[in-house]
């Protein structure tokens, strides 16, 4: 008995000892980053994953530990690669502008120990995101400009840079699109203005990019109908508002020495550049501003409906710097470059103003009127204004009859008269004001009649004519 358990203890001993390691410590991994769904096929053996990047374990952001912010199996070569910036979100409302797209990424070596010399790491920074386009109305608000490209670029003295995976900074993201105008110059419609995309955000390095800020909202909308006059001597503003800035490129950095030599060189390093920023917000569209009166009217203040202005570009993501002298070691210096600055939003564009009144001659219509566009990567289109004579809602008929109503405008007393062969019996007249109502009824027994309406006051009114079955309107101001 004691001498199987001898030999099985001896025989586990083995077996123990005889273990092999089947996925080790910074083991390089594909892996896809996109964002996009993959077809069900990708866990097959025979998936093509050719256009998959590659990096070493462990994988993932924010832990503190990558081989972008640490070492990681100094003794072997590696491809590190940092996300681009994310874009915004499209504005909002039936002209809101769109986001941009989202940077592209950056990659390169990172730092090798070698027997015969260390080999310093390189990563190029990642493009910052596009800009958010600005918002439309009356006027087309404008696209945005594209994020900024991360650099790829360094300055080296005495040391070099291990080449396996060429340092390639990622592109800035393309900035948004606009959208289409809506409503009429004209119409009876208003509405309010559409919003602004948001910003893009920074394109990442060994420091992460920072957040774009959200887009402009569209201006109000003001809607104001008298029923017997209107005077306007202050401002009324439905401004859309201004686009802000986009995010902050990363800026680079380097890890600390990854090497187990008696040197401390910055070739014992891996070093990242700057990132592109990324592109500003887009400025909502001016709002709509409806005056509508059916008497008299006075307008000489300030309407206000331009666009918002788009958003300017985050700051751009800066290079690392390294110098290193030592008596018993060799002197080397590397600098990385800076990323550069994305474009501005779009700017919002103009919104749209009327203004109905009954008579153009009787009334006072020089109000100060901005409607353009805002300015940003490109200025926006101009909104519309329009000064209309007749009241929106009031609208004659046309008949057989062929009678006449003067003068118009009236003060307390007018004249109806007919054509000689379209009078015959008795006529019926009704006055209604702009609700609707009737305010005063005559009964006429010849074709040319003069009626008093002292008691009425200032405004718009229908004249309802009554003959023979037949009805007939027309229209008339007392001033």
């Amino acid at each position: 008995m004691k001498t199987l358990l001898l030999l099985f203890q001896f025989i586990f001993s083995i077996v123990a000892f005889s273990q092999t390691a089947l996925i080790t410590s910074g083991n390089q991994w594909k892996y896809y980053d996109q964002g996009n769904n993959l077809p069900a096929s990708w866990t097959d053996l025979t998936f093509n994953d050719v256009s998959w990047s590659v990096g070493n374990a462990q994988l993932g952001y924010g832990d503190g530990d990558e081989n972008l912010t640490t070492c990681n199996d100094p003794g072997s070569q590696g491809n590190i690669s940092v996300e681009g910036g994310q874009a915004g979100q499209d504005g909002q409302g039936p002209g809101a502008g769109f986001a941009g797209l989202n940077g592209g990424i950056g990659y390169g070596s990172k730092q090798y120990c070698g027997n015969f010399g260390d080999e310093a790491g390189l990563i190029a920074g990642a493009g910052g995101a596009g800009g958010g386009a600005g918002g439309s109305y009356g006027g087309l608000g404008t696209i945005a400009g594209d994020g900024g490209n991360g650099s790829n670029s360094s300055t080296t003295v005495g040391l070099s840079i291990e080449g396996s995976y060429p340092a390639t900074f990622g592109i800035g993201g393309t900035g948004g699109a606009e959208n289409i105008t809506y409503g009429t110059a004209a119409g009876f419609d208003i509405a309010l203005g559409s919003g602004g995309a948001g910003a893009g955000s920074g394109g990442r390095s060994y420091y992460l990019g920072t957040d774009g800020i959200k887009g402009g909202n569209g201006g109000g909308l003001v809607f104001l109908k008298a029923e017997q006059s209107v005077q306007m001597t202050g401002t009324i503003s439905v401004k859309g508002e201004d686009g802000s800035y986009g995010g902050n490129g990363g800026s680079g950095d380097a890890t600390t020495d990854c090497c187990s030599d008696g040197c401390n060189g910055c070739d014992e390093r891996t070093f990242s550049c700057g990132s592109g920023a990324g592109a500003g917000s887009g400025g909502g569209s001016g709002g709509g501003i409806f005056i509508e009166t059916s008497g008299s009217a006075s307008i000489t203040g300030n309407l206000n409906a331009i666009g918002g202005i788009g958003g300017n570009s985050g700051q751009l993501g800066n290079g690392a710097y390294c110098d290193y002298s030592d008596i018993f070691c060799s002197d080397n210096s590397i600098t990385t470059g800076n990323g550069n600055i994305g474009g501005a939003g779009g700017s919002g564009g103009g919104g749209r103003i009327k203004l109905f009144v009954p008579e153009c001659a009787q009334a006072i219509i020089n109000p100060t009127v901005l409607v353009n566009g805002g300015t940003g990567f490109y200025n926006g289109e101009a909104g519309s204004y329009e000064s209309i004579c007749g009241y929106a809602d009031l609208i004659e008929n046309s008949t057989t009859i062929n009678w006449y109503v003067y003068p118009n405008p009236v003060d307390d007393h007018f004249t109806l008269s007919f054509d000689n062969n379209d009078f015959s019996g008795k006529a019926y007249v009704e006055l209604l004001n702009t609700l609707g109502q009737v305010v005063s009824t005559f009964e006429l027994s010849t074709s040319n009649s003069t009626l008093a309406i002292p008691e009425l006051s200032k405004g718009v009114y229908l004249v309802r004519l009554t003959l023979n079955n037949e009805i007939s309107i027309k229209k008339i101001i007392k001033r």
